[in-house]
């Protein structure tokens, strides 16, 4: 027997009538509205936002500093007066990518951001290990 979604196991659903429609809305819509209408509080936005602030600033701060290290080992390389090796142009392109992550992070690509810091930390801790 089908039921045109009126019925459930031999019981009748109860529904409760939809604005000027006549149609009618399931069980439990108003508590949904009531519950969506609570989301749109400007304070929930606003808490929100501050949070996806402080995530881009915070990760800006740490592409940052990766890109700091690095430069700071780049020139302590040449400035040693030792052949530029592979290690360095390692070094150079983890510089790349924590610049990116910072332009990464300010544009709020913040996922790409972390990938980014993620490759340049990597690359720079595995630089040394490099001839």
């Amino acid at each position: 027997m089908t039921t045109h979604g009126r019925e459930r196991g031999g019981e009748q659903v109860r529904t409760q009538p939809r604005g000027d429609e006549g149609d009618t809305a399931p069980p439990g819509v108003d508590e949904l509205r009531a519950s969506f209408s609570r989301q749109s509080d400007p304070g929930f936005a606003r808490q929100r936002s501050q949070q996806a602030r402080s995530a881009r600033v915070g990760l800006m701060a740490a592409g940052a500093l990766v890109a700091l290290v690095c430069l700071v080992v780049i020139v302590g390389q040449l400035n040693s007066g030792s052949q530029m090796g592979v290690g360095t142009v390692v070094y150079g392109l983890c510089l790349a990518s924590a610049g990116l992550s910072v332009e990464l992070a300010r544009r709020g690509r913040t996922r790409l951001a972390m990938m980014a810091i993620i490759l340049a930390a990597a690359g720079a801790s595995l630089a040394d290990a490099l001839p």
